[in-house]
């Protein structure tokens, strides 16, 4: 089975597989049209695909008369910041995100730094799939510069959001493991930026993940264990892009990516209240500090474009989702997880308290995270299937198959980034959380055989 999604924002897939020389410069030549040949950034994360694909990228996008500002190595968070910044037109940023190191992908990002809403995704694809790329003369082919004081840019706006100082004067100790990605060695700015004692973790920017480059507990042992040895006061894990961030408490207990959104929303929503965008796979914890702080939930597809499309669209003030990845309009629409760290160390700085001591104010779900392969073909019949398990509950389909009771919920969706399903359940008993899991997945294991 080939594995290959073409979705909005870009395209993913399996190196050498699915993603080849030629279908990426074809995309590229595809975006470089929409674009209307104006100036555009590039950026990658660290996976040994990565200078092959970029390559290719910049060929495809100087073959269309676009001038791109070559960013190398760089974190999608500070791409998607410096579109802004140098008034570009868009950008490409080349990651898999989470996905493993086979893997890799096209993001395309707007002048404004977000992912390609629907109908910009949909005119791409139109192109794409037309192969009426811009063809210019030798005369009006792009050209290619090499950006490299960009860090300056992004964190001097950092420093100025947040509370720096407070930050400083903690002293904190923090354990960061960016998993070899783009965030390595850029960390190092990161903690003399803001003043902390930084302990790296996996800080080669070589493209050999250590684990898998999805910050979730299983992930964390390493983390957590060195934070006890040093005395941290916090740990935190990223993908490979920087988008997406996981805690360790200071006690070494490994918090669920889960943890990440309700903590910020739990200080922030106190300074700035308001409408807070999130999706329907993620906890309800957020929804219990939304409440408490008598501001309203809008929930969406599974998705960063759906989740920053809906944040401008509602004027949010805040937006995220349960795999580590939160969007603080007001700084920039996107993912940030230098944003994210940044934050949760001023909470800690002003409020005083330990990472244990903050996750303790949040009430406590037990979620279970399950996903089957299923081939491209079926797979949306099978999510469709799924309905007779509960042909006498209501069931909300705005994106897969949603069940919710007084006591927990079950999700069930075609994943966006692989061919999979993504069976989701939470539930304030552990035991039922996994008994919903298993109903589903043993229902689907039966329609695939």
């Amino acid at each position: 089975m080939k594995l290959l999604k073409i979705g909005l924002s870009g395209v993913r897939g399996i190196v050498g597989e699915t993603i080849v020389p030629e279908l990426v410069m074809d995309f590229a030549c595809a975006f470089g049209t929409f674009l209307d040949s104006k100036k555009v950034l590039v950026g990658r994360d660290t996976r040994i695909s990565g200078p092959m694909l970029h390559e290719a990228t910049l060929s495809a996008l100087v073959s269309t008369g676009c001038d791109v500002l070559d960013l190398g190595v760089c974190p999608t968070p500070i791409i998607q910041y410096m579109v802004k910044s140098q008034k570009a037109r868009g950008a490409v940023s080349i990651t898999a995100g989470h996905n493993d190191l086979k893997w890799n992908a096209l993001t395309f990002i707007d002048r404004d730094g977000t992912y390609l809403n629907m109908f910009q995704g949909e005119e791409v694809l139109d192109i794409y799939h037309l192969g009426k790329f811009a063809k210019v003369s030798v005369d009006r082919l792009g050209s290619i510069k090499c950006v490299e004081d960009y860090l300056d840019v992004y964190f001097k706006k950092l420093r100025k959001f947040i509370n720096a100082d407070a930050i400083k004067r903690a002293k904190f100790k923090a354990v960061i493991d960016p998993c070899n990605g783009a965030g390595a060695k850029i960390i190092d700015v990161f903690s003399q930026q803001l003043g902390f004692e930084l302990i790296p973790v996996n800080n080669e920017p070589n493209g050999y993940f250590p684990h898998d480059p999805e910050p979730r507990p299983r992930n964390a042992q390493e983390v957590a264990s060195i934070i006890k040895v040093v005395n941290a006061d916090v740990g935190f894990l990223l993908n490979s892009d920087v988008s997406r961030v996981s805690l360790v408490a200071e006690n070494g207990e490994t918090l669920s990516e889960e943890f990440t959104l309700p903590l910020v929303a739990n200080y922030y929503l106190d300074k700035k209240p308001g409408i807070v965008i999130t999706n329907h796979s993620s906890s309800r914890m957020i929804e219990d500090v939304t409440r408490e702080k008598n501001c309203p939930v809008v929930k969406v597809k599974v998705g960063q474009s759906y989740s920053i499309q809906s944040l401008i669209n509602e004027d949010g003030v805040l937006s995220g989702e349960g795999s580590g990845g939160v969007a603080v309009p007001d700084f920039q629409p996107a993912f940030d997880g230098f944003l994210t760290m940044s934050m949760i160390m001023e909470i800690m700085a002003v409020r005083k308290k330990k990472i244990s001591d903050l996750v303790r104010e949040l009430p406590r779900y037990h979620i279970v995270k399950e996903k089957i392969y299923c081939p491209p073909t079926k797979i949306h019949s099978v999510v469709n299937e799924v309905k007779k398990l509960y042909a006498d509950r209501d069931i909300d389909s705005s994106d897969g198959i949603k069940v919710e009771d007084t006591e927990g919920w079950i999700h069930v969706r075609t994943s966006a980034t692989e061919p999979m399903i993504r069976v989701i359940a939470e539930d304030i008993s552990p035991d039922r959380a996994k008994e919903r899991t298993e109903e589903v997945m043993n229902f689907i294991s039966m329609l695939i055989k």
